[in-house]
């Protein structure tokens, strides 16, 4: 991914201090905060439940399944293009 998506990942880390579980979803997003930050940002208490959620947006692949093989670019993608 390019600066612009960790722009646009940094401008979501504010919102992340307010989640009860910071250190499980950082764990299931790889160790990724940027990710982290983005996925909590856009689904909030859903955060776990869509990173384990076959995504139509992700080819009906689990974004954790994505995350953990190398693919977590497809999984920043799709976050960024979330309204």
């Amino acid at each position: 991914m390019d600066q612009a998506w960790f722009r646009y990942a940094d401008l979501c880390r504010a919102e992340f201090s307010k989640c009860s579980f910071p250190d499980q979803l950082i764990r299931e997003c790889g160790n990724q905060e940027d990710i982290a930050w983005a996925v909590f940002f856009n689904l909030r208490a859903d955060s776990l439940n869509w990173l384990n959620r076959n995504v139509p947006a992700l080819g009906g692949n689990k974004p954790v399944v994505l995350i953990h093989s190398g693919q977590a670019d497809q999984v920043r993608g799709c976050l960024w293009r979330m309204p």
